[in-house]
């Protein structure tokens, strides 16, 4: 539907003025109040990029060992990007934010000059209002006399009392028709001067308007931006939920952490091989285990090694044993022939 304010804003009394003056008003503080608005979720998205910053390292310190570990490097990724994109939001509000409160300064000082502007049309319409209220009391004023005047002729008052209600009926309608006279000038004007106002604050609040959805559609814009952004994300992590399974887990464990393909060989026992050098070495040390000879007994006894001499003394004990052995033997046999 085609709006025109010239068909809306008169009435009888005549404050169409002041509504379309106030509408006008109260885009300023719509202004101002959006600003507030955008302000607030700028907020609260900082919050929730805070938030999900704090989660992100939250993940990252997490344990980084065993089978589940790749999972946690998913969800500090899908948190990190998250809490950025949250972040881009806030730069991007914060810059509609300075727009709108920027137009709301311009719009107050457009609302100055059209005050100004406005200012013969407020007059009009206060004479508007004041003519039509003294045009309906100098009608009650007249329609009172007329019948006070009908009333004294009923009751047959005397002529001096009819004459003085005939004179204040004639001055009361002189008066009505007085501000008859001067409505239908002052009625002129104030149409003419509303009209002309009517369409300057219709074209106020369409540039208003057009510029609030401008507003308004480039936070959408940005909402729905970051939505979908946010969608991709949400489902970049659901498909790397579904993609690292169970197998490819096991999987990135063993490539990480496998400590060899060889099992453990089967041990048989072997033999002691000696090389040629160690042999050689065997044998110098028997050779020089050996006593050497020299004049006496004495000098003998000193070179033997202690374990030479401990093993003489064991093999004497043993030949002793023997003897005695033996002897106890041939007497026994002795006796019983």
């Amino acid at each position: 539907m085609k709006v025109d304010f010239n068909d809306y804003f008169w009435g009888e009394k005549n404050n169409g003025f002041d509504v379309l003056y106030h509408n006008m008003k109260y885009g300023l503080v719509a202004s101002k109040e959006f600003a507030d608005f955008l302000r607030e979720r700028s907020n609260i998205e900082e919050n929730n990029s805070k938030l999900l910053s704090k989660l992100a390292k939250q993940a990252s310190s997490c344990c980084v060992h065993g089978t589940f570990a790749p999972l946690w490097q998913v969800l500090k990724t899908s948190a990190e990007r998250l809490s950025s994109l949250h972040m881009q939001m806030v730069q991007k509000v914060s810059d509609l934010v300075k727009e709108v409160s920027k137009y709301a300064e311009e719009l107050h000082k457009k609302h100055k000059t059209v005050k100004e502007d406005e200012s013969g049309t407020l007059e009009a319409v206060q004479a508007m209002q004041n003519i039509t209220m003294n045009v309906q009391k100098s009608k009650d004023t007249y329609t009172q006399r007329a019948i006070e005047l009908e009333k004294l002729k009923r009751e047959n008052a005397s002529a001096r009392e009819i004459e003085k209600a005939e004179i204040k009926l004639k001055k009361a309608h002189e008066d009505y028709k007085n501000f008859v006279d001067k409505y239908g000038a002052i009625k002129e004007d104030f149409e003419k001067k509303m009209m002309v106002t009517c369409k300057n604050f219709q074209e106020i609040e369409n540039n208003h308007l057009q510029h609030m959805k401008e507003f308004l559609n480039c936070y959408a814009e940005v909402v729905e931006w970051t939505h979908t952004q946010m969608g991709k994300v949400h489902l970049e992590f659901r498909q790397q939920c579904v993609e690292l399974t169970v197998d490819q887990l096991l999987e990135q464990f063993v490539l990480n952490k496998s400590t060899g393909l060889e099992r453990p060989g089967v041990l048989e026992l072997e033999d002691a091989l000696l090389s040629p050098t160690l042999e050689t070495a065997a044998e110098r040390g028997g050779e020089a285990a050996k006593p050497t000879k020299r004049e006496g007994n004495s000098n003998s006894e000193q070179t033997v090694p202690t374990h030479a001499k401990s093993s003489r003394r064991t093999t004497s004990l043993l030949n002793l044993f023997m003897s005695n052995s033996q002897g106890t033997s041939l007497r026994s046999l002795g006796s019983s022939y």
